[in-house]
């Protein structure tokens, strides 16, 4: 359904670490931050699938209580690890999900209306908020790391998609999925479509008890605020690994 590229002998060498949903697991998330620091090649590429923030960790911060910790923490740190690698000459791409839209929508669109309608979010801006207050910095880095989130990563020569929901089999252009919400939304249209794309596609968005493998498509979303664990992916060319932190 893609463009069609010119598909040479030998393909270039791509090594990807692959990180679907966290949803404010930060326990969790400090554990892959750990093998991102410290175990990975120089040379790898981490990909984040999105949806960072909501349905996280209760706890306590600078001594009041909140439902939700998990996500302001996992922001936080997260920020920090972009700047890190940014430090370092290490690659990290950072994708948008459905959850970031609805933080864009509030703090660039001031839509209050998804903080009375989703109790999730309305847990995760009560930390935020509360963490604004004594983290000055902590508001702007927040809106910039927003607003620099990428709506996919296309590897056109070693034919790899990675992106948060998964595209619209109905769609042909690439180009024009990022202007239908789909992208970030869709599930079993795009997941059980008999579509057979011309790219692998790597996607988190849809929870699955066991990661969702098609020679075409790869579903890494294990409901991680339920399951407790994550399922992240290490592609070698063609071949890859899945590896289940808890």
């Amino acid at each position: 359904m893609f463009k069609k590229f010119f598909k040479p002998k030998q393909l270039p060498t791509c090594k990807y670490l692959v990180v679907p949903d966290i949803h404010g697991m930060h326990s969790i998330y400090k554990r892959v931050e750990y093998i991102i620091k410290n175990r990975l090649e120089e040379d790898r590429v981490v990909i984040f699938l999105g949806d960072y923030m909501d349905r996280g960790e209760s706890g306590e911060i600078y001594g009041k209580r909140f439902k939700d910790i998990g996500s302001y923490l996992v922001i936080r740190d997260i920020i920090k690890l972009k700047a890190w690698a940014q430090e370092n000459q290490r690659e990290i791409i950072f994708l948008r999900g459905n959850h970031e839209i609805f933080f864009e929508d509030y703090y660039f669109g001031g839509n209050e209306f998804l903080y009375h309608k989703y109790p999730f979010f309305k847990n995760s801006i009560d930390a935020l908020e509360f963490a604004f207050k004594k983290e000055k910095n902590l508001y702007h880095e927040l809106k910039l790391f927003l607003k620099d989130l990428k709506p996919y990563y296309l590897d056109s020569e070693n034919r790899y998609l990675f992106i948060h929901a998964g595209v619209d089999p109905s769609i042909n252009r690439l180009e024009a999925q990022i202007k239908h919400d789909s992208i970030y939304w869709i599930r079993d249209k795009f997941i059980y479509s008999d579509e057979v794309f011309d790219h692998t596609i790597i996607f988190g968005h849809t929870p699955f008890d066991e990661p969702f493998m098609k020679l075409d498509r790869i579903g890494l979303d294990s409901g991680i605020y339920e399951s407790g664990y994550i399922n992240l992916l290490k592609i070698d060319n063609r071949s890859s690994q899945i590896l289940k932190i808890s």
